[in-house]
């Protein structure tokens, strides 16, 4: 939840001048492996010897000079600087976090204005939207690496470890000037441990081990550990995974309106695995406040079980990815004026799926294929002087490569598909009022240029454009912040944002989907206004917190597939939809060592496009409620956290057809610290109620779960 306000002195300039005067770290990830050992000799080597200086570590008070006057400020920490814009912001803390199988779809879920949508149970495909938006018009990051990859557009959250993982933050309805694309939902950034934990000597050497096990042939096992070589911190970690998946569901043998011919099966081909490795290694140098080096890859493994009525015994998906990206802040200049960060990053995956007996697509199929992006991006600001105002510019540049390989029915390789694009972002920020008003505006430029080759895969049809085609988009959006009262903030924002077509709507398959490289980018246009209450505390609730937003969102060129023929379809830019709704939050501390935090949204979603069956329907996968409610005790010795979470009735499919029901589901979590010191144990049981449905027509959720696990730290 939002932490209390820091009290700090009063003094002119403001949050614009304690940011100027405090800098800050930034934290990073770290390391191809053999690079680590590499860069640390070399620069042990090289700087090791220097004694006599102390190692910076964290500090709560500074002495700071500026003109004639001497002021003494508290930091501003990542979470303050997030929660201080005119958007709304969520922060999920994992090191708070104490589950048994950390699962990013079970987290993600709790948080307001998020629908998580899962193809089985746990490591299965699942996909996120934030108010009502479709999955791939929200951006990921992870410490702000672009994740989504080019040929579908989205992330799947089953590819995500919170192993090394510090903290989520999701950003409703916006896209922060510091991130490259837009998003028409809003953006979700995964931020690594480290920066939090010294830097060089200053850090102390640690180790975490770990291991559960649980329901269905569920087993987990992480290491992780970091250590500080004279400027240098170390960090590595590795993860393990894996299910059975063989829960029991009700199979209704495709008619789902005759009950008579239902039965109890197991699940079948629903195993999953996946191996996690990252590494760190961040540099303590006199030029930089910060300066690091990341790794970051899985390995995953599963079958595809296919529809419950019509199982799969024999499909497979494979998935790997190896990130590597390096990340850089160098100290202030001017007096501490302007920042500047910048991060390089290569990604590069390979998808494999196999089902040879054709019991997914109807057809033998066998496909190979890769993907990598690479690029830059800088990010400076600057606090203008002697005014409370700040200018931003952000900047990056971006390549993706898709190679398509085919080995099933037949051998074929390529073309190759390419995108480049830049992003130029300007905003700036204007405190009045001793800074209890702030404007916010801005600006978002992309170029963007798709380069292919390939005939169609069908000669009957119509030949598409070919070679480069280029594109612009600019979108503006604004925002405000007012604080009347210490207790009382007002929030409040306007925008424009959009969603690039991907390369499988742009380029097709080497199949059925034969697509359109003249598509143009979905968009929207995003309101809200809210209040946010806080404080330190009332009557006898302590630290109480209430946030209430409306929001109006209209999007408009929403990309939907039609037939083309009676073996392909083609996308078309022909959908629209308006989303309403309210967004509730709230969180206080109650005596006896107790935490309460719910939330409740409310979503008005409409199909407003020009098709007469789909017209006026609710969007599907958008239940109208959906809500949850959280209690924890946390004592010396023990935790114990009681969850809920209603998830309303809806249609999962676009006709309106098909509604499933609301359902609730309870979950229950233990955690007791032995008395061997840095010895824990945790106790989970999830879906208490055995309560089974599906988010997506024909893929059953598995009913109750449970989990055990020990962690020892040392």
């Amino acid at each position: 939840m939002i932490p209390a306000r820091r009290k700090t002195k009063a003094r002119p300039g403001g949050r614009f001048i304690r940011n100027i005067e405090t800098g800050g770290k930034a934290r990073i990830l770290l390391a191809p492996y053999a690079l680590i050992l590499l860069l640390s000799v070399s620069i042990f080597a090289a700087e090791g010897k220097e004694k006599g200086k102390s190692p910076r570590g964290d500090f709560t008070d500074t002495l700071f000079w500026a003109p004639e006057i001497v002021v003494e400020a508290k930091r501003i920490d990542r979470e303050e600087e997030i929660f201080n814009r005119s958007g709304f912001v969520g922060l999920i803390d994992l090191r708070k976090e104490e589950l048994a199988v950390p699962d990013a779809a079970a987290l993600l879920s709790r948080s307001v204005g998020v629908r998580v949508k899962q193809y089985g149970g746990l490591g299965s495909f699942a996909t996120l939207s934030i108010r009502g938006s479709s999955s791939t018009q929200v951006q990921f990051y992870l410490d702000g690496v672009p994740l989504n990859d080019a040929y579908s557009g989205m992330t799947n959250l089953a590819d995500i470890a919170l192993d090394d993982l510090q903290s989520i933050e999701i950003y409703r309805g916006f896209s922060p000037s510091g991130f490259g694309a837009s998003a028409i939902g809003g953006t979700v950034n995964l931020v690594s441990r480290g920066k939090e934990e010294g830097k060089g000597a200053g850090a102390v050497p640690r180790v975490w081990a770990g291991a559960a096990g649980g329901s269905f042939g569920t087993r987990r096992y992480h290491l992780r550990a970091k250590a500080g070589i004279g400027r240098v911190l170390l960090r590595a970690g590795a993860g393990y995974v894996g299910s059975d998946g063989d829960f029991t569901f009700r199979d209704d043998n495709g008619t789902p309106r005759n009950p008579l011919d239902d039965d109890n099966v197991t699940r079948l081909n629903n195993e999953f695995s996946r191996l996690n490795l990252n590494g760190r290694i961040r540099l303590d140098l006199l030029a930089f406040n910060d300066l690091s080096l990341n790794h970051n890859s899985f390995s995953r493994e599963a079958g595809v079980p296919g529809l419950g009525a019509n199982q799969s015994t024999e499909a497979r998906f494979e998935r790997l990815r190896r990130l590597s990206y390096l990340k850089a802040e160098p100290r202030p200049v001017l007096s501490g004026r302007i920042h500047t960060e910048g991060i390089l990053f290569y990604s590069w995956s390979a998808e494999r799926f196999l089902d040879p007996g054709g019991d997914i697509n109807l057809a033998m199929q066998e496909t190979d294929n890769r993907i990598v992006t690479q690029g830059g991006n800088i990010r400076a600001k600057l606090f203008v002087f002697a005014l409370p105002a700040r200018a931003e510019l952000f900047c990056e540049s971006k390549k993706e490569r898709f190679h398509p390989v085919e080995k099933l029915p037949r051998l074929r390789t390529g073309p190759d598909r390419l995108r480049k694009t830049v992003t130029l972002v300007l905003s700036g920020e204007y405190g009045a009022f001793d800074e209890r008003a702030i404007l916010t505006l801005g600006r978002r430029y992309q170029w963007l240029e798709n380069e292919f080759y390939d005939e169609p895969f069908f000669p009957w049809l119509p030949p598409s454009p070919q070679g480069r085609i280029s594109h612009r988009q600019s979108a503006p959006y604004f925002g405000f912040r007012a604080q009347p009262f210490p207790f009382l903030t007002l929030k409040g924002n306007w925008g424009r944002y959009y969603r690039l077509p991907t390369f499988f709507e742009m380029f097709g398959n080497l199949g059925s989907v034969t697509g359109d490289s003249g598509l143009l980018p979905e968009e929207g246009l995003n309101r809200d206004l809210g209040v946010i209450i806080s404080g330190g505390g009332f009557w006898f609730i302590g630290r109480p917190f209430l946030e209430a937003v409306y929001l109006y969102n209209e999007i408009d060129n929403l990309i939907l597939f039609f037939p083309n023929s009676q073996a392909t379809v083609k996308p078309a830019n022909i959908g629209s939809a308006l989303i309403r709704g309210c967004e509730i939050s709230l969180a206080g501390n109650l005596p006896h060592n107790l935490r309460v935090s719910g939330n409740y949204s409310y979503l008005n979603s409409r199909d407003t496009g020009p098709i007469p069956y789909y017209r006026g329907n609710e969007l599907s996968g958008r239940p109208a409620h959906e809500g949850g409610l959280r209690v924890e005790y946390r004592g010396k010795k023990t935790r114990i956290v009681w969850e809920t979470h209603y998830i309303g009735a809806n249609y999962i499919d676009q006709a309106n057809m098909n509604r499933v029901p609301a359902r609730g589901i309870h979950n229950l979590t233990l955690n007791l610290d032995a008395p061997l010191k840095g010895l824990s144990f945790s106790f989970e049981g999830n879906n208490l109620g055995g309560d089974q449905t599906s988010d997506v027509g024909g893929y059953p959720l598995p009913g109750r779960i449970f989990y055990t696990a020990v962690k020892y730290t040392h």
